[in-house]
């Protein structure tokens, strides 16, 4: 079965960039009644060479750079949510108008939008307790991991970390598992950061680049760039992803119902599973589906944990910590707060582990 790989990353330190930090519940259309509105998507799984078809020669982006409280520090690269709007704008005909209803003013339209395009604030403490805690005693079942899952990545800042780290050390045979509720998510931002997270693992000159194209994202000094995206460049990724016999699914759609979403997903009961999520949990509606869908993926294998960043409370929308808890207890799960100590003032947030009695 697959090789795996254990949660051991350092860096120098890097100032903070706090730009398109967002938080979900602060838009009064969250606040809207969850009824009366379009039904779910299923979910289906999409092919990256297609998804790759549609990236445009260029993607500009910006760096962000995040401090764990050990000091440990990672650059994750991120497409422009311009870029964004500008490829959407000539793929509806160089139209004025807003394509998409994810990159208006709200944060979540219920089956329709989900949050995708924005970073989050839980994801930026997911990513410091990785840099902070892997590998640790704790979670020393899964210094061994075969299998991440991130459970409505968006722009999927906790992967991108170990995405970085599994390239950058050889790791072969890791399965990895994207899903957004938004397909275009997945093609506009998703998939497009991966391609960014991969040329950050590459020399200034090294192929596919070279002394006449150097790799932009080589420059740690450089907070944003343009990475010019050419054949080369996509058939490198290809066969990087190839040689290290990693395997990427992207899926779309709702998590229910489970029974559509998880034959969709690989596994094994012998792999090492990791599920990641961030702000899944602020609705009760978005809570059970998740913690259904959870459930389920950790009850497939014989070795799995999930980590959930998340606010305690959902103002106004209804979702809870102690409400996740308990519909992790009503499906054989047991979940309990961590203490990290990178968790910010103000809106109490915090780190969620699950695991099987």
């Amino acid at each position: 079965m697959a090789a795996s790989f254990s949660f051991g990353f350092s860096g120098d330190d890097i100032e903070e960039d706090p730009n398109d930090i967002s938080a979900p519940g602060g838009n009064s259309e969250n606040q809207k009644a969850e009824e009366g509105g379009p039904p779910p998507l299923i979910a289906q799984t999409h092919d990256l060479d297609e998804l790759l078809s549609s990236i445009p020669d260029k993607i500009s982006y910006s760096t962000l750079s995040i401090t764990s409280p050990k000091g440990f520090t990672t650059r994750l690269p991120r497409r422009e949510l311009f870029d964004v709007r500008l490829q959407l704008m000539a793929e509806d005909g160089n139209s004025t108008s807003n394509p998409l209803s994810g990159l208006d003013a709200s944060d979540v339209k219920t089956n329709v939008y989900e949050g995708g395009y924005k970073t989050w604030e839980c994801s930026i403490d997911l990513v410091k307790f990785l840099l902070d805690r892997g590998p640790r005693k704790d979670l020393d079942d899964l210094v061994r991991v075969n299998h991440v899952i991130e459970m409505g990545c968006g722009t999927a800042l906790p992967t991108l970390l170990l995405f970085q780290y599994a390239l950058k050390n050889g790791l072969v045979g890791l399965y990895v598992t994207l899903t957004d509720y938004n397909a275009d998510v997945l093609r506009l931002v998703t998939v497009p950061n991966l391609l960014l997270a991969y040329a950050s693992t590459i020399a200034a000159r090294e192929a596919p680049f070279s002394n006449d194209s150097p790799n932009p994202l080589a420059d740690e000094n450089a907070d944003s760039g343009d990475l010019y995206i050419t054949p080369t460049f996509l058939q490198a990724f290809r066969s990087t992803l190839s040689s290290l016999g990693l395997t990427l699914t992207l899926l779309s759609g709702s998590w229910r119902p489970v029974s559509s979403l998880l034959p969709l997903i690989p596994s094994a009961p012998e792999l090492n599973t990791f599920v990641l999520a961030s702000e899944t949990i602020y609705s009760p509606t978005s809570l059970l589906a998740f913690t259904e869908a959870m459930a389920a993926l950790l009850k497939r294998v014989k070795s799995g944990k999930a980590i959930v960043a998340a606010k305690r409370v959902y103002f106004g929308v209804g979702g809870s910590v102690d409400g996740f808890r308990q519909e992790c207890a009503n499906r054989g799960l047991v979940a309990y707060e961590m203490e990290f100590e990178g968790l910010e003032e103000g809106v109490r947030r915090c780190l969620v582990e699950v695991q099987m009695y």
